[in-house]
């Protein structure tokens, strides 16, 4: 996959989690492409004084306006915002868990390390290594 097979275990062991933020994202933007649409009834029944909808000539009246602009709208909104929360909470919460689980296991192979290599290596340097490269794994995982 994307970096090789250290990474691709933990692509593996959140798939389902990363699939539903996959899902989500694509649903919040054909969804998006409804917007349009709504614009386009609105400014014809404003410029015709009626709208074509589900192949009916209507006129522009406030029930219609309500009906079949409003609630729509208000439907779309609602699903967008529950579609974007979720695939974040799936892309940056499984990334959180991947970093979560790549400290715990840097953490024990550094105890099981010896005194030798702590009094070569300086114990700055090696948390400062720790701390970018999880920074930069996280933020690929998540943001990518």
């Amino acid at each position: 996959m994307i970096f090789g097979k250290a990474i691709n275990r933990y692509y593996l062991k959140h798939a389902p989690v990363l699939l539903l933020g996959i899902l989500s994202l694509l649903t919040v933007d054909y969804i998006q492409l409804l917007i349009p649409e709504l614009y386009r009834l609105v400014i014809n029944g404003v410029n015709l004084g009626q709208v074509v909808v589900d192949g009916q000539t209507l006129p522009f009246t406030r029930e219609v306006l309500f009906q079949h602009i409003c609630l729509p709208m208000i439907w779309i909104v609602v699903l967008m915002v529950i579609g974007r929360f979720l695939w974040r909470v799936c892309f940056f919460g499984s990334a959180v868990n991947v970093a979560a689980d790549l400290r715990e296991r840097m953490f024990d192979h550094s105890r099981r390390l010896s005194q030798q290599y702590y009094q070569v290596n300086k114990v700055g340097n090696l948390m400062s290594l720790y701390t970018n490269d999880l920074d930069t794994i996280q933020e690929c995982f998540g943001d990518g």
